[in-house]
C-alpha cells in the first residue's frame, strides 16, 4: 500500500491543471528525525476577536515606542491604526482613541521618529506628536505640499518621503516631522523611471523603481546627507507600491517581472515558484500589498495579490495560500507584533484581532483547512482505488455545538480538477474517540486521479500520512 506524498505547498500550472497541489488554511511542518514521515500539514493560526476601532476599514497599523503617551505598554509599545477616515490609539486592553481625521484614505503609508507618527494619504500627510494628546495636525510646511508624498520612511533621524508619480525623495529636517528644506531633496539615478517602493533596513535606504532600484544611504554631509550607494544599483524593479516588507532581516517584495524576491546583500533572490508565478501572471499585480509576521519559529511574507492570498514560510521556503470563508483571498492585509500579540486588521471592516495557534475559526466564522494532492498517476493505465486511508489525528472533537462531531470531507476529480465527486463525509472522533481511523473504500478507478480534503469544524488537525491501497497499475 502505497503512500501518497502529502502536498507540501501550493502550486498551479497553467499548462496542466492536473499537476496542481494546494494548502489553503494550512502549511506544512516538518517533523524531527526519528518521526514516522518527515512533515506534517499543520493547521494555520486562527483569529481571535479583539477589539473594533472607528467605522472601517482598516487601511493602516504602526507600532510606535514613544513611553508614557496614550497606552504605553510595559515595553513603551503604542498600537496606531487607520480606520475610515481617522487616526486612532489603541491601547493593551483593545481601547481605541480617536486622534485625528486624515481625510479619505487613498495610498496610505506610516513611520514615526522619537516624537511625531507621520501619515501619508497622498499626496497629503498628517503628523501626531506620541508624547501628548493634543499636538498634531496637517503638514503645511510649502516645501513639503510644493511635492506631496506617496511614501514615508524613518531613517538616522529623518523622516524620509517620496512624492507621487516621481523620482524624488526628500526629508523633513532632522528630528522634525512639520520643518523642510527645499534642499532636502535627492532624485534616484540609475533608471529613468520613478519609484515604486521604499524601505529603511540595516540602517541603509532602498528605494525601488519600476525596472531597477538603489541602496542609499547616510554619508554625514552638509544639508540633505543621503546619496546613493557606490556600487548600489540593483538591476530589479518593483511591481507594486505595497508590497515590500522586512522579514527575516531583509527585504521581500513582488518584483516588475512577476517573481517574488528576497534582498541578499545587493542580488534579489527569486523566491516564487514557478507555479505561483503563473498565478500571478493572471492578476493585477500593482494591487499587491506585503506584510509579515513569525509564530512558533515559522517567519512567513504574506503578499495579497488582487483577491487572493499566498504566503511564503522563510522558514521551509514553501508557498500555501489564506482564504476567508467564501472568499479567494484572506481578508487580512496589516500585521503588527504588539501587546504580546500578533494584531491583525480587516481590510473589509473595523476588526482587529489576533492570531492563534489553538484557535480554528476567525473572528469567530468558519475557517477551512484544505489541501489537494498531486495527481496518483498509473503511467496511463487504469487504476482501481479499493481503499484511502488518511493519518491524522482524532478524538479532538469539541464538548459542544460546531465540533463535537467532526468532520472530513473528500472530493476527487478524474478530468484534471474539471468537476469533482463527492465521497462520503469521515467522522474524525467525538472528544477522547482517539482510536477512529479516517479510511474510505470502494471509490472507483480512473486514470489520473487527484483528492482534495477539506475540515471545516474548529478542531485542530494534524495530518502525518496518506496510504492508498489501489489495484491495476503501477504508481
Amino acid at each position: 500500500m502505497p503512500s501518497i506524498p502529502l502536498p507540501i505547498q501550493s502550486y498551479e500550472h497553467r499548462s496542466n491543471p492536473a499537476s496542481t497541489s494546494r494548502l489553503e488554511n494550512c502549511f506544512i511542518e516538518p517533523l524531527p528525525g526519528g518521526a514516522k514521515t518527515g512533515a506534517a500539514l499543520t493547521r494555520a493560526p486562527g483569529i481571535v476577536s479583539w477589539t473594533t476601532v472607528g467605522d472601517g476599514p482598516i487601511r493602516g497599523m504602526l507600532r510606535t515606542y514613544g513611553k508614557g503617551y496614550p497606552h504605553s505598554s510595559a515595553s513603551g509599545s503604542n498600537l496606531w491604526v487607520v480606520s475610515g477616515d481617522k487616526l486612532y490609539t489603541v491601547g493593551p486592553t483593545g481601547t481605541a482613541a480617536n486622534r485625528m481625521t486624515i481625510g479619505t484614505p487613498t495610498q496610505i503609508d506610516m513611520a514615526a521618529n522619537t516624537t511625531d507618527i507621520v501619515v501619508v494619504n497622498e499626496p497629503d500627510a498628517y503628523y501626531h506628536d506620541i508624547t501628548t494628546t493634543s499636538t498634531n495636525g496637517q503638514i503645511t510646511d510649502t516645501d513639503f505640499t510644493a511635492l506631496g508624498a506617496k511614501l514615508v520612511e524613518f531613517l538616522d533621524n529623518f523622516l524620509l518621503f517620496v512624492a507621487p508619480d516621481s523620482d524624488t525623495l526628500f526629508g523633513a529636517d532632522l528630528g522634525s516631522a512639520t520643518s523642510f528644506d527645499a534642499l532636502n531633496f535627492a532624485t534616484a539615478e540609475s533608471s529613468p523611471d520613478h519609484i515604486t517602493g521604499m524601505k529603511a533596513d540595516h540602517g541603509q535606504l532602498l528605494l525601488f523603481g519600476e525596472e531597477s532600484s538603489e541602496v542609499w544611504q547616510n554619508t554625514g554631509v552638509a544639508g540633505f546627507p543621503f546619496q546613493k550607494a557606490i556600487n548600489g544599483v540593483i538591476e530589479q524593479g518593483c511591481a507594486a507600491i505595497n508590497s515590500p516588507a522586512k522579514q527575516d532581516q531583509t527585504i521581500f517584495w513582488l518584483a516588475e517581472d512577476g517573481t517574488v524576491r528576497r534582498l541578499e546583500g545587493l542580488t534579489p533572490m527569486r523566491v516564487s515558484t514557478h507555479g505561483i508565478e503563473q498565478i500571478l501572471g493572471g492578476l493585477d499585480l500593482n494591487s499587491a500589498i506585503g506584510g509579515a509576521y513569525s509564530m512558533e519559529g515559522h517567519l512567513f511574507y504574506a503578499l495579497h495579490v488582487d483577491a487572493r492570498t499566498f504566503l511564503y514560510d522563510v522558514t521551509t521556503q514553501m508557498w500555501h495560500e489564506r482564504i476567508t470563508i467564501d472568499k479567494a483571498g484572506w481578508d487580512i492585509r496589516f500585521f503588527a507584533n504588539v501587546y504580546d500579540k500578533i494584531i491583525v486588521g480587516d481590510y473589509n471592516s473595523n476588526r482587529l484581532g489576533y492570531l492563534d495557534f489553538d484557535t480554528y475559526d476567525e473572528f469567530g466564522s468558519i475557517q477551512v483547512m484544505s489541501w489537494t494532492y498531486q495527481p496518483v498517476y498509473a503511467e496511463g493505465i487504469t487504476v482501481f482505488h479499493d481503499k484511502l486511508e488518511i493519518i491524522m489525528n482524532t478524538g479532538h472533537g469539541l464538548n459542544t455545538g460546531q465540533g463535537s462531531a467532526p468532520v472530513i470531507m473528500l472530493e476527487y476529480s478524474d478530468d484534471g480538477g474539471e468537476t469533482w465527486t463527492h465521497a462520503p463525509d469521515k467522522s474524525l472522533g467525538a472528544i477522547g474517540r482517539f482510536d477512529v481511523r479516517v479510511i474510505w473504500s470502494g471509490l472507483g478507478s480512473s486514470r489520473e486521479r487527484v483528492y482534495r480534503c477539506s475540515i471545516s469544524d474548529p478542531i485542530k488537525v494534524v495530518v502525518t500520512d496518506t496510504i492508498l491501497s489501489a489495484r491495476g497499475g503501477r504508481l
